[in-house]
């Protein structure tokens, strides 16, 4: 649903003017009246495209607003006023970052009619797109039936794919009245399929679902692109959907991700659907005189020319893509290995694998918030529980838990809030007494014949990684082929310096100059995987590089 002009076309007000005429026009068209009895007739034939086939492991479906078409050869093939092109690209990019190639993802197009009036006549090329053949209500009843379809279609396979599906505005209305359907959410087969859903200024948005706006699946957000919170009273312009269960899950769990501005009225519209003044709303949002209106401002496309409020909208808009992108692809790549099941990792003597489902989670050297960081967790994972306790409770989206889970392989505590399960995982024992990690801060050894070297232990390593000694205090000079460290390796730690920030993106940009006090030439470790203690404490024996 928009306006139908290029992204950053000018909205002149003799334009603005017939388009509030026509949309006078089809406000019967939009009557909520139209919600039963809509045909279920094929849509359109798709642009072009690849066809369905079941040759990659990932595949992304798009579903653009009203009145979108693409032709060959467009700057922004999947959708012409380019935010479903802003987040295609931005799932694209996420799953590259996570080591899926683009030669293992196809994007296509839903090829449903994307229309707002029952139209079958010449349009004026001076009124933008034609927005026929079909009423509001028959077009996205036939994209729900084409994309559940094509879900389907993609369970089907024997490869099994995953799809992550994009709706914006009409798009994210059919991308959730197809979820919501009993053929995708009340299939196991076929819901398991779909790795994660983002809807962008969904025109059948539900404010208030318990659970998504406070883990930030419901994201909200002000004009200058700020996180914020709206009212239940508020929602879609057409519809408002709740998020099927199977998909939203509850602080964490869920795979469905929402974007709208306070305000787009298109998805936060005051009032029930079709009340009010709604086709005013509905025209302010996408035509309010500029050229990058409230339910377009999602994009990081929109033509600058040597505009800086357009190019700083173009950032905004790409930032938050990127951010809601890599949260879906994280959720995505979560469900895949429900799926897909990866090998089984060995599992370390005397612990338990649990499942760990939030991004970001910190692992410190004590159950407090207070104490140092050992690890980082940048993405959900399984970790290993040796035992659990009592401690500092934790509060996120609204939960608060007490108990925390020591974890031996990165030698910290996690709070249990962040593990799946009840707040005390059954089966693992309590842990007696501190245990605490390997003694943090310097000793001496004579790994090296000397028996007064300063040594540290390689500490926070994942399961099936290695620490590399590096040329230079950074990632970008290479690493020496002839070292891996893991978890408990003991360094001689010779010399410190600055450089880059670690890899697991903490903020430590001490490096230390060390060797392995054999053969082996020396190199540049983080600061953050050795167990060096405070700054305060070892740079009054460790001298400048």
């Amino acid at each position: 649903m928009r306006y139908p002009a290029r992204p950053g076309g000018s909205h002149t007000p003799r334009r603005r003017a017939i388009w509030t005429a026509v949309l006078a026009l089809l406000a019967g068209l939009f009557s909520t009246a139209q919600l039963v009895g809509a045909d279920t007739a094929s849509a359109l034939p798709p642009p072009p495209q690849p066809a369905m086939n079941c040759d990659k492991p990932w595949v992304i479906i798009n579903a653009y607003g009203t009145a979108e078409y693409v032709e060959p050869g467009v700057t922004t093939p999947y959708g012409s006023i380019g935010v479903n092109d802003t987040y295609v690209r931005a799932v694209t990019a996420a799953l590259n970052a996570r080591g899926v190639p683009t030669s293992d993802i196809t994007a296509r197009n839903l090829p449903y009619p994307a229309s707002a009036i029952d139209w079958d006549l010449p349009w004026p090329p001076f009124l933008g797109d034609n927005p026929g053949p079909d009423d509001y209500w028959e077009s996205m009843w036939k994209g729900r039936d084409e994309l559940v379809r094509e879900i389907q279609f993609y369970s089907d396979c024997p490869s099994r794919p995953t799809v992550v599906l994009i709706g914006y505005s009409q798009g994210g209305q059919v991308v959730k009245n197809a979820l919501a359907n009993s053929a995708v959410a009340g299939d196991q087969r076929r819901s398991d399929s779909v790795g994660a859903a983002i809807t962008i200024g969904d025109a059948s948005r539900h404010n208030g679902q318990t659970g998504m706006a406070q883990n930030r699946q419901m994201l909200t957000l002000n004009r200058d692109y700020q996180e914020t919170t709206t009212t239940i009273d508020r929602g879609g312009l057409m519809q408002r959907v709740s998020v099927p269960s199977v998909f939203a899950g509850f602080i964490g769990d869920g795979r469905y991700f929402d974007v709208c501005r306070t305000d787009d009225l298109v998805c936060n519209k005051p009032g029930r659907p079709g009340t009010g003044n709604w086709l005013a709303e509905f025209g302010l949002s996408i035509d309010d005189g500029t050229t990058n209106p409230p339910h377009i401002a999602y994009r990081d496309n929109a033509r600058v020319n040597g505009n800086p409020v357009i190019r700083w909208q173009n950032e905004q808009g790409k930032r938050v893509a990127a951010d809601v992108a890599k949260r879906a692809v994280a959720a995505a790549v979560a469900q895949r290995n429900i799926v897909h099941p990866p090998p089984e990792p060995e599992v370390p003597p005397g612990t338990t694998p649990v499942e760990m489902w939030a991004t970001d989670v910190n692992v410190r050297t004590a159950p407090t918030t207070d104490a140092e960081i050992t690890h980082r967790f940048p993405d959900p994972t399984t970790v290993y529980v040796q035992c659990q306790k009592h401690a500092e409770p934790v509060t996120d989206g609204g939960v608060t838990n007490d108990v925390w889970s020591y974890l031996p392989v990165q030698h910290g505590w996690i709070s249990n809030l962040y593990l799946r399960g009840p707040a005390w995982i059954p089966g693992v024992p309590e842990c007696a007494g501190s245990t605490p990690p390997p003694g943090q801060g310097l000793y001496h050894c004579d790994i090296g014949g000397d028996p007064e070297s300063w040594c540290a232990r390689v500490t926070g390593i994942d399961a099936g990684s290695f620490l590399g000694m590096y040329n230079e205090p950074d990632y970008d000079h290479g690493r020496s082929s002839s070292y891996q460290g893991h978890n408990s390796d003991e360094l001689i730690v010779l010399c410190w310096t600055t450089g880059a920030v670690d890899a697991d993106g903490t903020g430590n940009r001490y490096w230390f100059f060390a060797d392995t006090g054999g053969a082996l030439p020396g190199g540049y470790v983080n600061d953050h995987y050795l167990t060096t203690g405070k700054f305060a404490d070892w740079s009054q024996v460790i001298p400048p590089c």
